[in-house]
This record gives C-alpha cells, sequence and structure tokens, in this order.
C-alpha cells in the first residue's frame, strides 16, 4: 500500500503565505496538467492564513470516481507543508451524509417526543442528543453497506486514480 501523506519543505523568498499559495498553484497546474483532458479538477477558495491552513482540491470523474488532496500547513512547524490524498466521490458523500444525518435525525426526534425506544431517557435536551447519537450507529452500518454495495465497481478505479494523484504530488 502506497504512503498517502506527502511531506514538502516550503522554500521561497516570499512570505510564508506566498510561499503557500505558490506551492498550492503549482500542484494544481500539476494534477489539471495530468488529469484535466478526463477528469474535473476544482479546488476551494485558499484560507486566511492565521493559526493552521488548509486547502483543498478535488478530482473527479462523475460522481461515483474521486479524490481529495489536502494540503496541511501548521503554524507549529513553519516550514513544512503536509499533503493528505484520500478517495472523495460525490456519491459517497451523498450517501454518508444523507444517510447518516437520516437516521441521527429520526433518533433526535424520537428522543425529543420520548417515542419508544427513547422514552426512557432523561430531558428534552439531553434525550434528543443521546437518541441522535444511538442512531449514529446503525446509521453507519447502512451508510458503509450501501456505499460497498453502490460503489463496487468503481472501487478499483478509486485506487487506482488516488495511486496515480500520490504519483503526481511526489514529482
Amino acid at each position: 500500500m502506497e504512503e498517502k501523506q506527502i511531506v514538502y519543505t516550503l522554500e521561497g523568498s516570499g512570505t510564508r503565505e506566498a510561499n503557500l499559495k505558490n506551492e498550492a498553484t503549482n500542484l494544481l497546474a500539476k494534477l489539471k496538467n495530468q488529469f484535466g483532458s478526463t477528469h474535473s479538477v476544482t479546488a476551494g477558495e485558499f484560507g486566511v492564513l492565521d493559526k493552521d491552513w488548509s486547502h483543498e482540491i478535488k478530482i473527479r470523474k462523475g460522481d461515483k470516481v474521486g479524490a481529495a488532496v489536502t494540503l496541511k500547513w501548521v503554524k507549529n512547524n513553519p516550514t513544512v507543508l503536509s499533503i493528505d490524498v484520500d478517495e472523495s466521490s460525490k456519491m459517497g458523500s451523498r450517501i454518508l451524509y444523507g444517510g447518516l444525518f437520516s437516521f441521527m435525525g429520526i433518533g433526535a426526534y424520537m428522543g425529543y417526543n420520548h417515542i419508544e425506544p427513547f422514552a426512557f431517557l432523561p430531558g428534552q435536551k439531553i434525550a434528543t442528543a443521546l437518541a441522535a447519537l444511538i442512531m449514529a450507529i446503525p446509521g453507519i452500518i447502512v451508510v458503509y453497506i450501501l456505499k460497498s454495495m453502490l460503489m463496487k465497481n468503481e472501487k478499483e478505479e478509486n485506487k487506482q486514480l488516488v495511486a496515480s494523484v500520490i504519483n503526481v504530488c511526489k514529482k
């Protein structure tokens, strides 16, 4: 298995913010050059350089295939820029948030209104929070099953994309 984290040493004569934006722009250009013809390559806004800074670049092909490149910089280690590469697809995110939040919302509703099996929970606020938390467990299980069923054909393509993105980021 390949490393999913890459570490860059920041160099340059400009300000720290200019160096970080320069590295992010260069990486975005490399990724667009490599994947731009077959994939959609998008980047988020450059955040404000404060205590910590992060920037995300997404490479996607349709709804089921994708990778996310996250650049992270912390003020405690000012010369190091770490880059994480993970799978990230639109469909996977939709399944995760839709499924998990649905279960948690149902649990919160049942806890707030003291509906069985959450009628034993004390108060409304505590019952709401605890019931939502309890319902997150079956929600996670359902999300895992749905993702494995609906995205099983794209699993290998996602792995290959992440490996290719890692290779581009290492250069």
